[in-house]
Formats: structure tokens, sequence, C-alpha cells
């Protein structure tokens, strides 16, 4: 199975259409879109965006044709290139599964009894709240905060399988152990950095999209991503040694590695082989409508700088 794993959308439609246009004209035979929450948050295009994430769900059934054509007008003012964005989206039609994040929680009323948002993310969820459409609400709602394939052994988490919406991968690498990972690969977002870890029961391996054998693991290494000469963009998971990776997608609308262009990964189930992607978009529109949207200024910077 050829899958496409994405996350942290955070409202910016411009960035996941992007991401979609490249992956139904690029990447062949794609069975699934596993979505790894997040979907609203930050950015300007909530509802655009949890749009487009139920028409890959649900189809037509849910969501109107129409309504794709009008987002797709949003961000592409060429028709020609609004009539790609179509065929691609339709080539996607009904492969979508979907996760929810912590944002995603969050603007549904359903906050982190642990941890509080910092300010400026609390104020565009509270924003994105209070624009949501009723369908939209009902669509977070029911999503789950986990998705295990089990005869392919790998799932799909926000944050980590013991806490999927919690900020404890974010602060404390420790949380990641081999024991705390319940398949052989795991596949998340919520750090907003693309990245990957082996892990073995007496030694951590650490791979920053690169292979770099580590001891023992930094308390910082979340925060500072490590890097080495090193890097690679696509690799194999390894078969018959026990180990277990954690694989953090990256994010779609907001990455914070340096780079702006958004992120996925491709994973075949079959052949192991999973693959970083990197799309570029118009971050300048998108910087834009978060500007336009009142939202905090930071975010409109992030969105352009990619941190």
């Amino acid at each position: 199975m050829k899958n496409i794993i994405i996350s942290d959308i955070h409202g910016n439609a411009d960035a996941l259409l992007a991401v979609l246009k490249e992956v139904a004209e690029k990447e062949e035979g794609v069975d699934r879109v596993l979505v790894a929450g997040d979907i609203v948050g930050y950015g300007a295009s909530p509802n655009e965006c949890c749009d487009i994430v139920r028409y890959l769900v649900y189809g037509r059934r849910k969501v109107a044709l129409e309504r794709i054509e009008s987002i797709a007008a949003l961000s592409y003012s060429d028709a020609s290139q609004q009539e790609l964005l179509l065929k691609a989206l339709l080539l996607l039609e009904n492969k979508g599964t979907s996760i929810g994040g912590n944002h995603d929680r969050e603007a549904i009323g359903e906050p982190s009894l642990t941890s509080e948002m910092n300010p400026v993310a609390k104020a565009a969820v509270d924003w994105t709240a209070g624009v949501l459409s009723k369908e939209n609400v009902k669509f977070l709602r029911r999503l789950s905060l986990r998705m295990k394939f089990g005869k392919e052994d790998f799932e799909v988490v926000h944050s980590t399988p013991s806490y999927p919406r919690g900020y404890e991968y974010v602060k404390n690498a420790g949380v990641l152990k081999y024991n705390s990972l319940w398949s052989q690969l795991t596949l998340g977002g919520h750090t907003h950095r693309p990245s990957a870890y082996i892990y073995t029961k007496e030694v951590r391996t650490v791979n920053a999209s690169v292979l770099m054998p580590c001891d023992s693991y930094d308390m910082r290494l979340m925060l500072i991503e490590k890097q080495s000469t090193n890097k690679v963009e696509s690799f194999a998971i390894e078969q018959g040694k026990g180990w277990k990776y954690y694989v953090n997608v990256g994010s779609v609308g907001q990455p914070r590695d340096g780079n702006p262009q958004a992120s996925y990964v491709l994973f075949d189930s079959q052949s192991k082989q999973l693959t970083f992607k990197r799309v570029p978009y118009n971050t300048e529109a998108a910087s834009k409508k978060i500007l336009e949207a009142k939202l905090p200024n930071e975010l409109s910077q992030r969105v352009l700088k990619g941190v």
C-alpha cells in the first residue's frame, strides 16, 4: 500500500492544496492519504482545510464539488491551474483517513487537561473556534486520536501513542522510549520538524532526516534537532532486528525546521521504504491571509520563514 502521511495543516489551505496537487501529479498509485492531526489552528483558512480533508475522507457524499472548486479558486487565480488542482483532488477522493490533534480538540472546546497553550496559539485557536462551521465542528469532534494498521505494523498518532495530544514529546525527548512505541513504525507530527528516530532495547539511534548513532538521548533533542553531514531523504524500515521507528512527518502548514516548504512523507508499507518530501507553495498568500484575519503577526512571519 502506498501511503501519503501529512500533519499539522493548521488552517493553511494554500499549503494543503499544493501538497495534494503534487501528490496526485507525481506520486503514482497512491492508496491512502493519512492525516495526523492539527487540521486547524494558526492559519486563516480552517473551514477550507476541514472541507478539503472531509472531501478526501468522504468525497462528494459530504462535500459538494462546487465547494472544492471555490476553494481551489481562492488559491489559484489561473484557470488552467484550477483545473489541474481539481483533477488532482478527484484522484484522491475517498482515499483519506484522518485523526485529530491538540489544536483540533482545543478548537471544539476540549482542551488538554494537563497543559496550556501559549498566548499566540491560544489566540489563534480561539479565533478558529469562532469561525468554524457546524459541519466542521462535528467532523473534528468525531476524529479519533490514533489509527493503527495492524497487518502492516504501523500506526499514526499526532504526538505519542500513550498521550496523543500531549506536549511531553515537545518538552522532553525521554518520553519516547522503546516500550512506549506500540508498533514497528509510528508516524506523527506535533513539533513541525521532519525527523526520524530508531529505537532498540539497548541503544537509541537518532535520525534527523539522517542516520546518526547516539548512545544516550539529549533531553533537548526535540527542541534543537541534531544534524549530520550524512543526511538522507529516504530509508527502509529494517525487518527482523526488533527495531522500532518514530517518524515525524513535519508540517504542511507551518514548518519549523528553517524550511518554509510544506512537508509530507511517502511510505510504501509493502516495500517498507519511507521518503521525506517538500513542496513549495505561495507562502506570501498564506501570510497575507493570516494578517487579514487579524491573527497574531508572529504566525504570518512563521509561515514565511519556516520557524
